[in-house]
């Protein structure tokens, strides 16, 4: 009886290890796993394909958007259609690996995960002349051996933060649609599926993308960007999180809006709280009490794999006039902003903005400047890849006021792009 006993605690022990501890860290709590990116925008991943029927359709909607996006597919689906993994890696989307045949890790002995897995990548790498780093197994479930083989074979799992249940053929597109943006935010990884599930149901699935295509830009403001996975230790992702979680706040709370999906700048209206501010011919733009125009950087925009100090700032600049442009096309029609005179913002980054048409004063140094100095430092050390040595280097650097009247924004920056983001 003793036996007995102990022997089924050792097959509950044992699968405890095997399936539900595994499942749990890297499902579950995205721990030794990737259920989110840290670019500046939505990435978009799509499942269970390839799929002669519906893959190309789906590459056209991609395309006609100029969209994006990451294909984990299945090893044997890949082996009967090489020629779509060579269209999508042709169309520069990217490729992962889904399993080789789409079985439950659960349900799958040590040797047998690991016997598929690689035979899987190595299928893949035959076709695409690349090498696999990331894979996603069916279901987002792991088992022990399939975490140790991630780990030899350096492989990196990435997961999903928004999905759409679109493998049922009863879920229609708008459906599908909401429940994806319900849980879309600057960060996601969407999964869709481009094959498997329900007959048909891969048919809602694209008139759910384009749906999505629109509405992610559109209405949330947010871009399509390439799937990246940075080689940032847990310490530095959960730094970012809790800092982009108090950003959130900042902005909710004080109605700091985005203009559009790309724009590196965002609006707000504040009262000013003095001294009286004056143009530099001598124009009274503001006094206590009046409403102005706050500009605010976008500091998810800035992010970025660029190292190079000298690249950052050339790529921000190149995105800083139509930025600009955008901006007086939006304030020269919202009504909300017709009574605005004056745009302006503290900032540590001023050098070189009177070229962009606005004017620089001086402000005392005060807890508040040093309060604002500290957390534009503090971005500077989170979203720039050389943040900390950046961050120090400017220790004795204090924020100035920065400003634009209407007039000017709008008579230097209106038109001056006939499409500022074209996508």
């Amino acid at each position: 009886m003793i036996f007995w006993l102990w022997l089924l605690l050792g097959i509950i022990l044992f699968m405890v290890v095997y399936t539900i501890l595994p499942d749990l860290f890297l499902h579950r709590l995205g721990l030794g796993s990737w259920k989110r990116q840290f670019s500046p925008g939505v990435a978009l991943t799509f499942d269970d394909g390839p799929d002669p029927a519906y893959t190309p359709q789906l590459l056209n909607i991609l395309g006609n958007h100029n969209i994006p996006a990451a294909f984990f597919v299945v090893g044997e689906k890949a082996q009967e259609n090489p020629d779509l993994l060579k269209a999508i890696l042709a169309q520069g989307h990217e490729i992962g690996v889904h399993s080789l045949q789409h079985r439950y890790a659960w349900f799958q002995a040590p040797w047998t995960t690991w016997r598929q897995w690689d035979e899987a990548v190595a299928t893949v790498e035959h076709i695409t002349g690349k090498p696999v780093v990331w894979i996603r197994p069916p279901w987002g479930t792991f088992n022990l051996a399939l975490w140790i083989w991630m780990i030899v074979r350096h492989k990196k799992a990435v997961l999903w933060t928004s999905e759409g249940h679109d493998w049922k053929v009863s879920h229609k597109p708008e459906q599908i649609a909401q429940r994806v943006l319900e849980n879309t935010a600057e960060g996601s990884i969407i999964v869709l599926h481009d094959s498997g599930g329900e007959k048909a149901a891969p048919g809602n699935t694209l008139k759910a993308l384009e749906i999505l295509c629109r509405r992610i830009r559109e209405e949330q403001k947010l871009p399509f960007v390439k799937l990246e996975i940075p080689t940032w230790s847990m310490t530095r992702r959960l730094t970012y999180r809790f800092w982009e979680m108090w950003e959130k706040g900042f902005a909710r709370l004080y109605k700091i809006e985005r203009i559009s999906a790309n724009n590196l700048l965002r609006l707000s209206q504040k009262r000013y709280k003095g001294p009286d501010l004056y143009s530099s011919d001598g124009r009274l733009l503001a006094k206590e009490g009046d409403i102005v125009g706050e500009i605010h950087f976008d500091n998810a925009r800035f992010m970025g794999k660029e190292t190079d100090t000298q690249s950052i700032a050339l790529k921000a600049l190149h995105k800083i006039k139509p930025s600009l442009a955008e901006v007086a096309a939006y304030i020269n029609q919202n009504p909300n902003y017709a009574e605005i005179k004056v745009f302006l913002g503290l900032t540590l980054i001023h050098r070189g903005v009177k070229r962009l048409g606005f004017e620089v004063n001086d402000v005392p140094i005060t807890f508040s400047t040093r309060l604002i100095a500290f957390l534009q430092r503090s971005i500077m050390r989170i979203y720039h890849p050389k943040g900390k040595v950046r961050a120090e280097k400017m220790n004795t650097i204090y924020p100035k006021l920065v400003f634009i009247t209407r007039e000017q924004l709008v008579c230097k920056w209106l038109n001056q792009f006939e499409n500022p983001f074209k996508i």
